[in-house]
């Protein structure tokens, strides 16, 4: 029984994976089909590809899946008697399952255009250079997974007072300037290759702490009627 116990916490993170997984799965699917042969159709009106343009808005899609489930899933587990620790190890597997599986969506995704546009036109750049662009993503898909999660937490915690919404938009706001510049900027030059480095992973880490500190203080309330 303890043994059982000690995974709980593991099975509902692949669990909340595998629920998000289905509940996306045909939208993902003609994405994931659909923009790499738009960009082949229409490369000579957007020269830079579709999919850089669809793997942008995606990260958008994952934050709003980490918060929206845990919003939504936060009452039901709490009144399960599952804890906050165990909830927050399992959100946390789950950020770390759902970021390698879009980073892999991603990659593929780039490199199926890629390869579209050696058949039918001309690629946009090396295999070497399209990959590193993918690439990018193993640092900016956790940070928007888990900054989706802290706004699904915070707004649990906080959802009831007046200042949340402004506090959530402005801190977005702030946290998308910088986003853009992990997706887009030069890395050309070690400096600012580790100043990408650092950016992500540091955002990351202080994310999943908010998250897991928001988690650990949220109080339970009673339904109301």
């Amino acid at each position: 029984m303890t043994t059982a116990l000690a995974r709980r916490r593991y099975r509902l993170g692949l669990s909340l994976f595998l629920g998000s997984a289905r509940w996306l799965r045909w939208p993902l699917l003609c994405w994931i089909v659909l923009t790499p042969i738009a960009s082949a159709v229409f490369i000579d009106a957007v020269d830079q590809g579709l999919w850089r343009i669809a793997a942008s808005v995606f990260q958008w899609f994952v934050a709003a899946t980490a918060g929206i489930w845990l919003a939504s899933n936060l009452p039901t587990l709490l009144a399960r008697g599952i804890t906050r620790r165990e909830i927050t190890v399992a959100y946390l597997l789950f950020g770390l399952l759902a970021s390698i599986a879009s980073v892999a969506i991603t990659i593929g995704g780039f490199a199926a255009e890629h390869a579209l546009l050696a058949l039918t036109s001309e690629p946009l750049g090396t295999w070497g250079e399209t990959l590193t662009i993918g690439l990018r993503y193993l640092l900016v898909t956790p940070v928007y997974f888990f900054a989706g999660a802290f706004i699904g937490a915070a707004a649990a915690r906080f959802g009831d007072k007046g200042w949340f919404t402004v506090a959530v938009l402005v801190g977005s706001g702030a946290l998308y300037v910088g986003l853009l510049a992990l997706e887009f900027g030069d890395l050309d030059g070690s400096g600012r290759l580790a100043a990408f480095l650092a950016g992500g992973i540091g955002a990351t880490a202080a994310l999943c702490v908010a998250t897991a500190l928001a988690l650990r203080s949220i109080p339970v309330r009673a339904k109301r009627a």
